[in-house]
């Protein structure tokens, strides 16, 4: 497993990751090794035994569907046929978070003023919450990001393909976004030998996930002044996402969200969907 660890690292995994994804493998081999199956040889039919066995062991859907995630990883690491990829425990239950509207999204980021004290979070982090509030970029998607990925004379931005299941795509930048980012690299960004669009936070995975949790800190508190409830990040792209859908359709939503598969966009859909349910059953309790 100690070759599967360095390349969870060298892609940017966090430890806590690590050591998940490893207790996980383990499971996962062991239990095959007691029956005399090879992970290469194991079966899909096997995996879903593997899934009623912690089923029956009082495993959660919730607990096994991030096994499954984990061994996603395994198999993905071992470069061999993924029978992991796609299965999933149906019926896990999600916490419904409001959505906001466009305008309330452009509140959000119009409004926020850094507080950070520290140099290259104060002079990036309204940068980072225009990429989330206008691109939908999650923690990876920024770290991904090279210099050589922006053409602002285009006022675009180029996210490269990640390790899990999102797909390269081309973004438009809001107009807006284009001058602070110009400044950024001119006046502010450290001048070393990375070509990360976002240094020294972008050399390592936890320094910039230390800065969008005191950055989503801020956000927090200072939308709550607007009498807005943001609860987390992901918030804010679902809410994006859901726009998307509307104004876009789900083709084009799936590529501008990396979305590998239609499938994985229509979740959101669903989401907006169930987000009506629960107004009309709050305000028309009799329908």
């Amino acid at each position: 497993m100690k070759d599967f660890i360095l390349h969870l690292e060298k892609n940017g995994y966090v430890e806590k990751s690590r050591q998940r994804a490893e207790y996980y493998a383990i499971d996962y081999v062991n239990w095959l090794t007691q029956r005399n199956l090879d992970i290469k040889e194991a079966t899909y039919n096997d995996l879903l035994n593997y899934i009623g066995h912690l089923q029956v062991s009082g495993s959660s859907k919730h607990r096994i569907n991030e096994s499954l995630r984990n061994i996603r990883l395994y198999y993905d690491y071992l470069q061999i046929p993924n029978i992991a990829y796609g299965v999933k425990i149906r019926g896990e239950k999600h916490e419904s978070l409001p959505l906001f509207s466009s305008e309330e999204l452009d509140m959000i980021y119009q409004r926020f003023e850094t507080k950070s004290k520290k140099g290259y979070w104060r002079h990036s982090d309204k940068i980072i919450l225009g990429f989330i509030v206008y691109q939908c970029l999650d923690t990876r998607d920024i770290f991904r990001i090279e210099l050589t990925d922006l053409d602002l004379n285009k006022g675009t931005v180029y996210i490269p393909e990640g390790i899990k299941r999102k797909a390269s795509r081309t973004l438009k930048l809001e107009s807006h976004q284009i001058i602070p980012l110009y400044d950024y690299i001119q006046n502010h960004k450290e001048k070393d030998t990375t070509e990360k669009l976002f240094s020294p936070q972008c050399t390592c995975l936890g320094r910039l996930q230390g800065q969008l949790k005191d950055l989503f800190k801020q956000v927090k508190a200072q939308a709550r002044e607007m009498n807005l409830e943001v609860v987390r990040f992901n918030q804010i792209r679902q809410s994006r996402i859901t726009l998307w859908i509307k104004q876009h359709g789900l083709r084009k939503t799936q590529y501008m969200g990396g979305f590998r598969r239609v499938d994985n966009v229509e979740r959101y859909r669903q989401q907006d969907t169930e987000d009506l349910s629960q107004y009309v059953r709050k305000y028309h309790p009799l329908q």
